[in-house]
């Protein structure tokens, strides 16, 4: 991977300085004051479809473990799973 450029490089690390600067002037009073008068980001979402999926009972039970590890449902597991290897399977294809 190339570096990048100097003028680019510099550019960057006075936005980076600029930007310490004012989180670093704001008082914790302030920013507290922002985050409750700011309003909840939605993004929308088609609704979801149920797909029934025939797995071996092993397998089910080895996911609601790792599930209950994470601490999340382990039909969410599963989704994010299925979601990250269509995503990969797409860009390997793309």
């Amino acid at each position: 991977m190339s570096k990048l450029p100097k003028t680019i490089r510099e550019r960057l690390l006075k936005e980076a300085g600029d930007w310490d600067a004012a989180i670093a002037s704001e008082d914790e009073a302030t920013t507290l004051d922002l985050l409750n008068a700011a309003q909840p980001f939605h993004v929308p979402r088609p609704p979801r479809r149920i797909v029934s999926l025939r797995m071996d009972a092993l397998d089910i039970s080895l996911l609601k473990r790792i599930a209950r590890r994470k601490g999340i449902p382990y039909t969410q597991v599963m989704a994010m799973w299925l979601h990250e290897k269509i995503e990969e399977e797409t860009a390997a294809s793309g």
